[in-house]
């Protein structure tokens, strides 16, 4: 299991965009991987993949934050085997499959944003359950 950094962005350069919810015009991924990271960004002019050699992705996120974007850290589940629905190619759908997100609920960057927000909250709640379960001495 690794690690991806799903960052989301008010990039309008398409205009059907500006129908989406400001601030979750688009999403992009960081996948990191054993010799760095590498950013994935699926536009409608096509699909850019750059290896980040020297980041780490606790610095990226910071800097993703400090440009006033919202970025969620999830733990990239493979494995499975199970394909996925058919769908059509957007940014949304690019990062559900590279994250192994198996929704086809999920259309708009706002829906993915919560989604993984609340994943992210019930793997907090859960460990903080198991936390108070702990005897302490």
């Amino acid at each position: 299991m690794s690690t991806a950094l799903v960052v989301f962005s008010d990039n309008a350069g398409v205009w059907w965009l500006r129908y989406l919810k400001p601030g979750f015009r688009h999403c992009f991924v960081m996948l990191e991987t054993d010799r760095g990271c590498v950013w994935i960004d699926p536009l409608s002019t096509g699909l850019t993949i750059k290896p980040l050699e020297g980041f780490e992705l606790a610095g990226l996120m910071r800097w993703y934050k400090d440009q006033g974007m919202r970025v969620v850290k999830v733990n990239v589940h493979a494995g499975k085997t199970a394909a996925f629905s058919w769908a059509p190619m957007t940014c949304v759908e690019v990062v559900k499959r590279l994250i192994g997100l198996h929704d086809c609920a999920v259309l708009t960057p706002w829906q993915l944003y919560q989604k993984l927000h609340k994943r992210e909250q019930k793997i907090n709640f859960r460990k903080k359950v198991l936390d108070f379960l702990v005897p302490v001495r």
